[in-house]
């Protein structure tokens, strides 16, 4: 659980476009750097794909609803995607730390 009582846990589905636009595929670099933007800035938790390509979940962090709409919006695909978020009570992960080598 986050420390700060302000910031929320927000679920973000996404429904991707099926069959996927091939023009599409030239935004992906930009939504990756992005996603990696985001992940850094310590807005977005966990970023997931279905295996059947159908789906995207994100899981952000945002101080309210309007920062979350802002923070969905950065993303370059957002615009070719419906989406439905939810608050969440609690989000729970395992995070794993590189280990070190004393070798």
């Amino acid at each position: 659980m986050n420390e700060d009582k302000h910031i929320r846990h927000y679920m973000v589905e996404f429904a991707v476009p099926a069959p996927f636009p091939q023009d599409l595929y030239y935004i992906i670099p930009e939504q990756r750097s992005i996603v990696n933007d985001l992940f850094t800035a310590g807005k977005m938790v966990s970023y997931t794909l279905s295996m059947d390509l159908t789906k995207l979940w994100v899981i952000f962090l945002a101080s309210s609803e309007s920062e979350l709409i802002t923070l969905v919006d950065k993303l370059p695909l957002t615009s070719y995607m419906d989406f439905d978020y939810s608050e969440l009570r609690f989000h729970q992960s395992l995070k794993l730390l590189p280990t070190m080598s004393l070798n």
